[in-house]
């Protein structure tokens, strides 16, 4: 019978008592011939670790984006837009798209260091 348990230890047992205190909780009982949820499901390679950075990264580019539209919407005075609103959207922007390029630029290496622990 499978099943999912959470152990849990005391570090620094008491003076008294100096062997080791064990609790386990049943989270999740399986029945005979069941398999645990998505134990086959595989994500994507490279998905699965640069997921959160793409997600900042194309933040960072609707932001700046949207930046640049209202500075030029401010600077040709089409519209009623406030001064700083254009600088803000550009200055977030940036600062989420460096953000997310160095955090793929981390991720890069246990990319490589995954690839290549699969191939071998």
């Amino acid at each position: 019978m499978l099943s999912t348990e959470v152990t849990t230890y005391t570090r620094y047992p008491s003076s008294q008592d100096r062997e080791e205190s064990e609790a386990s909780t049943l989270l999740s009982p399986l029945q005979d011939g069941d398999s645990a949820p998505n134990q086959d499901a595989v994500a994507p390679f490279g998905w699965s670790l640069n997921c959160k950075a793409m997600v900042v990264i194309s933040v960072g580019l609707l932001l700046f984006g949207s930046g640049t539209a209202l500075s030029l919407l401010f600077f040709t005075q089409v519209g009623n837009v406030p001064y700083l609103l254009g600088p803000l959207f550009l200055s977030m922007g940036l600062m989420f798209l460096v953000t997310g390029l160095v955090w793929m630029s981390i991720l890069k290496p246990s990319l490589q260091h995954r690839s290549f622990t699969t191939v071998n």
